[in-house]
């Protein structure tokens, strides 16, 4: 590789190339010796050499890195997503059981989980979608992306993404976790880095190779905060990446998690018994090529998960005819090629598909032998519904940078092939158009605007229950959406403005009338949503306080449905403001702040069955830590004044939540 032509910041393996890393551009690249000559900048460097084949239509816009991580008060990802600007994260159970993730005022279905740039959402529920199986101690930062520019890999976000890096270690090393609290809350992990230079492996089968990753387990559970909230969650990871200096790297990544957990009136508080236990298996490998003008790269991956829902988890009425059980698959293949034209930018063409499957006995059609697919480690039982469809996808994109100014504009066509009743094969066409203008090397403008859809879940076709009822006639939801907005990155300072807007139609959602406990789903309801993000950082390095910031988020939606009560769509975050500040105690002993306020519109429906406003609340959590070399003891609080509040209606949070634990580096 020609060095001169490269400038970039950090040096860092990853899926998407060009992100914001740090609120600054971060162009990655696979040869680790390249580090040598890497300049730190503060404005946007394109590689003039290659092409940037994964760079998104929209950018990142919020980054949560690895320091944060430790230092917050937070012991899983779906904690660590409620301090991520612009993210709307509601939980039913504490720590990790279960959470939905929002995105610009969006649901949690209309929300894209990717691990290392992989889709992995759930295609039953988007409420099973952060069921992740990676530990805590192994991610390298957790970005959000604004808008449905995440289909820039054929992957459409509707309201925008959610992409979890892991870490790629850079030395041999182990981690090891311990900790404990209230509640009987017990929480242990252990996570080991590893790195095999090509030459210290003269001789092999690998000698052209480095070899790096990480491999991670963990295993958590408490009683609960209340009855019936008791958990156990365990979950497994690795990511191994093998890269040759020819050119050559693949990438490989496999999970396996398994939960049980009481669901106090998750989702119906008619039913304050209800149980449910998950399971999930996941992997992908990538291969990735690079040599002058060209690069390809060609993934495939693979999700199962295996879901037993209870209503009644000890005794039961005699109506009530069994337990739920479901269990989907997802299949897919991406590949794309990318060339770096002499003067007019570079062009990638790609190509993806992807299969979705589910078995069940209550979502899906009716299956014509149902005693063919026995529902696993339930001796006797069989599913009885079944469903699946096939989406395949081309998509083309630009990017052309000229002086100050950056394009990239995007072409996407994709269809849904169903099975069964609900058949919908009409091809559809998205398009995308994203620009930053370098006002000067610490400023700049950037905007974009997309069109997007969404599939209806399993769960909005065929789910139904006492008060939920299904519709097997829904179509895709549709939307448009444009976003403007400037970037600052001076020094020590980093700050951020824009404002959104999209307008959703033929949304799907999940609707009652007024005193009515029955919600149905319906393609009925037309969506304007309009919205401010801001953020401002300072780093103060050195001096008592190490860093403060501050960010702050607004929406509004308005949907053409009168008369009716929206169970998701209309249910959104107004207002959301998180602060942090970190700083010095004494000696090596330091503290971290993470202050949050919400206030959210829409209403529910009280155990009293009257209409009722969700209230505005304020939490404080602080972290205690003694940051020694090899040992790293700490105490941390959650909510820590006791405040009483609810993210989703009728279903209480935590109180207050004592922790202490340690983490031991080798």
């Amino acid at each position: 590789m020609n060095r001169k032509n490269f400038t970039r910041i950090g040096a860092i393996t990853l899926t998407v190339s060009l992100v914001m890393f740090n609120n600054s551009f971060t162009l990655a690249q696979n040869n680790k010796n390249e580090s040598e000559a890497t300049e730190t900048i503060e404005e946007l460097i394109v590689n003039s050499k290659r092409p940037t084949p994964f760079q998104p239509l929209v950018r990142v816009v919020s980054v949560f890195h690895k320091e944060d991580i430790e230092r917050a008060a937070v012991q899983n990802i779906q904690d660590l997503l409620k301090f991520v600007q612009g993210a709307d994260l509601r939980s039913r159970g504490s720590e990790g059981v279960q959470a939905d993730l929002n995105i610009l005022g969006g649901t949690f279905d209309q929300t894209v989980i990717m691990i290392n740039g992989v889709n992995f959402t759930d295609p039953q529920t988007g409420h099973h979608s952060l069921n992740i199986p990676i530990i805590i101690s192994q991610i390298e930062r957790v970005e959000l992306l604004h808008g449905p520019g995440a289909w820039s890999q054929g992957t459409v976000a509707y309201s925008g993404a959610i992409n979890i890096i892991t870490k790629t270690p850079s030395k041999t090393n182990l981690q090891v976790n311990l900790s404990g609290g209230e509640h009987r809350l017990f929480n242990s992990n252990i996570n080991t880095g590893f790195i095999t230079r090509s030459k210290e492996r003269e001789g092999i089968l690998f000698k052209k190779w480095d070899i790096s990753g990480q491999v991670g387990a963990g295993l958590s559970s408490s009683d609960g905060y209340t009855q019936n909230t008791d958990f156990d969650i365990t979950n497994f990871y690795s990511n191994i990446v093998l890269e040759n200096k020819s050119g050559h790297s693949i990438h490989l990544q496999a999970g396996y998690q398994q939960k049980s957990f009481g669901a106090n009136s998750f989702y119906s508080i008619s039913f304050p018994d209800q149980f449910e236990s998950t399971k999930l298996f996941l992997t992908s490998a990538k291969y990735l090529f690079e040599r002058d003008r060209w690069q390809f790269s060609g993934t495939v991956y693979q999700r199962r998960h295996h879901d037993r829902f209870e209503l009644f988890r000890k005794e039961s009425p005699d109506w009530y005819s069994g337990h739920n059980y479901h269990m989907n698959n997802i299949v897919g293949i991406n590949a794309n090629m990318a060339y770096k034209w002499a003067r007019v930018g570079s062009t990638v063409v790609g190509v993806d598909f992807r299969y979705e499957h589910i078995y069940s006995t209550v979502l899906g059609d009716q299956m014509n032998n149902p005693n063919r697919v026995s529902i696993p480690k339930e001796g006797g039982l069989y599913f009885t519904h079944s469903k699946k469809r096939e989406i395949p996808a081309l998509y083309l994109r630009h990017i052309l940078q000229l002086e100050r100014w950056r394009f990239t504009a995007g072409l996407m066509i994709t269809s849904t092939y169903n099975s069964g009743e609900s058949k919908d094969y009409r091809a559809r066409v998205y398009a995308g158009l994203s620009t930053t203008y370098q006002i000067t090397p610490y400023l700049e403008a950037n905007g974009w605007i997309n069109n997007s859809y969404r599939n209806p879940t399993f769960t909005d076709l065929y789910y139904k229950s006492p008060t939920q009822t299904g519709n097997t006639l829904l179509k895709p939801e549709e939307a448009v959406a444009a976003q403007v907005g400037l970037k600052l990155t001076k020094h020590k300072l980093k700050a951020s403005l824009s404002g959104f807007y999209r307008y959703g139609y033929s949304i799907v959602d999940w609707t009652r009338e007024s005193g009515s406990e029955q919600w149905s789903a319906s393609n009925i309801t037309n969506i304007a949503s309009t919205g401010i993000d801001m953020y401002i950082q300072y780093d103060l390095s050195k001096s008592y306080i190490n860093k403060i910031g501050v960010a702050y988020s607004w929406m509004n939606v308005e949907k053409k449905s009168d008369g009716l009560h929206s169970l998701y769509a209309t249910d959104y975050l107004k207002h959301k403001v998180a602060a942090n500040i970190e700083h010095i105690i004494i000696s090596k002993l330091s503290a971290r702040w993470d202050l949050l306020y919400q206030k959210r519109e829409g209403t529910f429906l009280n155990r009293d069955n009257f209409e009722t406003p969700y209230k505005g609340f304020f939490l404080a959590h602080l972290k205690i830590i003694w940051n020694g070399k090899v040992a790293k003891p700490f105490i941390e609080a959650t909510n820590l004044f006791n405040t009483k509040y609810e993210l989703i209606g009728n279903l209480p949070q935590p109180l207050r939540w004592i922790k202490a634990g340690i983490t031991i580096n080798i």
